[in-house]
């Protein structure tokens, strides 16, 4: 046996707890994705949502959401930092297209709240643990 061999610790509990957080948020990030897929395609809202029916605003907004929502999923539920970066953004987006032009995109309240209250506490590990890696 040699004495030197690297040993990699084990994460700590709100380490794991952050990784399922993230993980969480990505599975919440690809039902988003779907339910925008499914509305563009025609699926929900009895065909109403498709792509080539509707306001050209909303055909842009749903198709850079349906990217950057499993784009920023797939980042999350891997750990990496641009994961939480695009989820960032394209709630930034979101909240902004929704509140510039509510007469197009309609009022999502919940959602957004939901978005907020989800940053929030990823805001919230995120300084935890660089307070804990500090000490």
């Amino acid at each position: 046996m040699n004495s030197e061999s690297s040993v990699t610790p084990s994460p700590s509990f709100s380490q794991s707890a952050f990784l399922v957080f993230k993980r969480c948020v990505a599975v919440f990030l690809l039902i988003l994705a779907l339910f925008s897929w499914a509305a563009l395609i025609g699926l929900s809202e009895g065909g109403a949502g498709r792509f080539d029916i509707v306001h050209p605003d909303i055909r842009f907004v749903e198709a850079v959401l349906s990217v950057l929502y499993p784009v920023a999923a797939l980042g999350l539920w891997f750990g990496v930092r641009w994961g939480g970066v695009l989820w960032v953004v394209s709630v930034a987006f979101q909240i902004g297209v929704r509140s510039a032009y509510p007469q197009i995109f309609g009022d999502a309240a919940g959602l957004t709240a939901v978005h907020v209250l989800l940053i929030g506490f990823y805001v919230s590990f995120w300084v935890y643990l660089a307070f804990i890696r500090q000490r």
